[in-house]
């Protein structure tokens, strides 16, 4: 057995291999196997787990039995995004039963099926790939060779089946037609069958082989140290893909809780994508379900909220379900769909179609920019469908999710309608006193980009502000990065009612303090709490670095002379 081993000949590399025989009979495949190997669900040893089986081995003693349409096994083959690969296997089919596999653009599954491959009770099986299904024939009763190519950089896949070349499609599409991401995500070994075939098959022989060296993926490169600013000048930083692949990015400000940052004008409101009036749901699920569905509210579209707090969902239904809660998430991975980490889960009943039902939250949620993710959760029967829909039009943003299992995906694109959910609003929003530009973009390899940051701190009251940029990027490795941008706002107003903004920075400090003005400053003095004059600086600029390192420990009041003005500053050397 060759478990996640890594070898090169001709320039081929087999990434992992194994043929089970090293796991005791009757045990199951995902508790013995370890990573890659888990279950739909990532539970190794329950329900969803297979078995290893001594019946048939391709080679050796073992093989992987798949017995039920309860058995789900995911093979994770590493969220590819570039390179050449060919993912083989054996089945050995018994007459009179079926068998199915199929691929995933994500290791999280349940997002994406890049094909969906049925072998049926008789010899007759077929692929669904990029919405075009192709029929093939298939041994019974011994071991097959199933071979699948994929080409992520030139966007080709293609399946084989003992060496004969069935169909190739476009990789990043799914199964069922449209637009796929142009990743190798996982293989799922599914108890599946074709319709009214009952699923038992055997696995065995399972290798993951590299057939050409992948581009390194998009790797971000952003300065994250904080940014001081009296907002008086425009700032920036850069971003640079160090990648051997496009990069795609994202970046706004958010604004944590702060008290002193707000407007005048309180609001009371909700959030909502509903256009219209509610409009009932659809036609009814075809089998009992466990459903879904949840609202992405994305930055832009918060940005007017920002300062609120979320006290209460109202949801309205469609059908009668049981076992409902209500589900908020905090954002979620730029790369992969779906929600981030679950904050509430609130249970609440439905008693009438139709019924528009409000669920408070034990808590507010305070909005500072970032995505949320607000639904519900419920079981629904056969021929009933619960979830609740308004008359449309569509927000057509990537906004109305659903899923019926681990997975997430966008709501039906073909229906016109949105998900009747709304996020109930109170307090006051802030000022959004900081410009982020650009908003998004693309950089090839080695490209960087300068993010410009502007600020509007009209109105401001005299303090301390902070604002975080988000910045969002296909880097597998770093999703999410954090930009700090801290703006201080004072004012001293002369005989001429002149308005001068100073900010000092960092503070406390162990070295220097660092000194922004609007007006030239022409002298620092430094006064210990006894009145002592310590020293004196001459600057005769905008900005000035006092040293500061030589100081005794303790608290200090600076006084900075602009023209006729004074500004005192308090600050503490550590």
């Amino acid at each position: 057995m060759l478990v996640a081993l890594s070898f090169t000949t001709k320039a081929q590399t087999v990434l992992y291999s194994n043929d089970f025989d090293s796991y005791t009979a009757g045990g199951f495949l995902g508790s013995q196997a370890g990573l890659p190997f888990t279950t739909w669900s990532n539970t190794p040893g329950g329900a969803e787990d297979a078995v290893i089986s001594n019946a048939f081995a391709y080679n050796g003693a073992n093989s992987v039995f798949i017995q039920n349409n309860v058995d789900d096994i995911i093979l994770r083959l590493g969220n590819k995004t570039s390179g050449k690969f060919n993912i083989s296997f054996r089945y050995y089919i018994p007459t009179g039963f079926g068998a199915y596999f199929n691929l995933q653009h994500f290791e999280a599954p349940g997002n994406q099926w890049a094909n969906e491959v049925y072998f049926g009770n008789n010899g007759n099986g077929n692929i669904e790939a990029n919405g075009v299904v192709t029929n093939f024939t298939h041994a019974m009763d011994a071991w097959i060779l199933i071979e699948t190519h994929v080409d992520i950089d030139n966007d080709t896949a293609a399946l084989f089946i003992d060496g004969t070349h069935i169909v190739n499609w476009i990789f990043a599409t799914q199964a069922s037609g449209g637009a796929g991401a142009a990743q190798l995500g996982s293989v799922n070994f599914y108890g599946g069958a074709i319709s009214g075939q009952t699923p038992k098959y055997y696995f065995d022989d399972v290798i993951y082989t590299e057939m050409a060296t992948p581009l390194t993926p998009p790797t971000i490169n952003v300065s994250v140290a904080d940014i001081y600013t009296n907002g008086q000048n425009p700032e920036q930083f850069n971003i640079t893909n160090d990648g051997q692949q496009d990069m795609t990015f994202i970046a706004y400000p958010t604004y944590p809780f702060d008290a002193n940052n707000v407007s005048t004008t309180p609001t009371l409101s909700q959030i909502t994508y509903g256009q219209s009036a509610f409009a009932s749901g659809l036609g009814g699920f075809t089998a009992d379900v466990n459903v879904k569905a949840a609202n992405k509210f994305k930055p832009n579209y918060l940005a007017d909220a920002i300062g609120q707090e979320i006290t209460s969902v109202d949801v309205q239904l469609n059908d009668i379900a049981s076992n409902y809660a209500l589900l908020v998430y905090e954002r979620g991975s730029y790369i992969t769909p779906g929600p981030g980490t679950l904050i509430h889960n609130i249970p609440f009943t439905q008693t009438s179609v139709g019924e528009l039902v409000n669920i408070p939250l034990p808590s507010p949620l305070y909005i500072d920019g970032k995505d949320i993710w607000i639904g519900y959760v419920c079981d629904a029967l056969a021929s009933t469908y619960p979830l609740g829909l308004d008359g449309g039009p569509r927000v057509a943003d990537d906004v109305n999710w659903i899923s019926t299992g681990p997975g997430w995906s966008e709501y039906n694109a073909t229906v016109d309608a949105n998900l009747t959910i709304y996020g109930n609003l109170q307090g006051n929003t802030i000022q959004k006193w900081l410009t982020v530009s650009p908003t998004s973009g693309t950089l090839t390899p080695s490209q960087s980009q300068q993010i410009d940051l502007t600020f509007n701190t009209s109105g401001l009251t005299p303090g301390n502000y902070l604002s975080v940029v988000e910045i969002g990027s296909n880097d597998p490795a770093q999703e999410w990065s954090q930009v700090n941008v801290h703006l201080t706002v004072s004012t001293s107003i002369d005989k001429l009612n002149e308005k001068i903004a100073v900010m000092t920075y960092p503070n406390p400090t162990t070295n220097n303090i660092n000194i922004k003005s609007d007006n030239i400053i022409n002298e620092v003095s430094i006064i210990g709490l006894n009145g002592q004059l310590v020293k004196t600086v001459q600057v005769n600029s905008t900005t000035a670095v006092i040293e500061v390192n030589n100081l005794a420990k303790g608290n200090y009041v600076l006084d900075i002379k602009s023209g006729n003005n004074t500004i005192k500053r308090n600050i503490v050397v550590q």
